[in-house]
């Protein structure tokens, strides 16, 4: 078994072809094209696992620079998991936004144990979402059916 090293965008490029293959080995946003995954990549903080020159796992986030980031993506292809894999991009992720005051994520309820033992608390706030369509045909997307 090679090593999976763990670095930050600014440490190793993540190439939105690979951002796009892992997502969709995951079954997550098929209709996310590679330009779209592009320009999320410009704009958000993000941490990729690697296996040689391979993206096995991905975590990103967006930030106002000071009180605010959001945790967002955090996935492992499925031959990689049970490794430790998950807790050490989350735990890299976590430490680039060192000095954000507040830090959220989203994730589905099975996921709950495994974020509070990295140190996440679940909250009694209310996640609401509101879609704008037009934004996502022009984009080229499709209706958001994890929302």
């Amino acid at each position: 078994m090679r090593p999976i090293t763990v670095r930050t965008y600014q440490e190793k490029n993540i190439p939105a072809a690979q951002v796009k293959q892992l997502y969709d080995h995951l079954g997550w946003w098929p209709e996310r094209t590679l330009a779209d995954i592009e320009s999320m990549l410009g704009s958000s903080i993000a941490v990729g696992a690697w296996d040689e020159d391979r993206l096995v796992g991905f975590v990103r986030a967006v930030s106002d620079g000071l009180f605010r980031a959001y945790i967002e993506d955090m996935g492992v292809h499925a031959d990689y998991r049970k490794r430790g894999l998950g807790r050490e991009i989350i735990g890299r992720i976590t430490a680039e936004l060192k000095n954000i005051h507040v830090v959220s994520l989203f994730c589905e309820s099975g996921l709950v144990d495994f974020y509070q033992q990295t140190g996440y608390k679940p909250t009694r706030q209310v996640v609401m979402h509101k879609s704008h369509e037009a934004a996502k045909v022009t984009k080229g997307e499709k209706k958001d059916e994890r929302a």
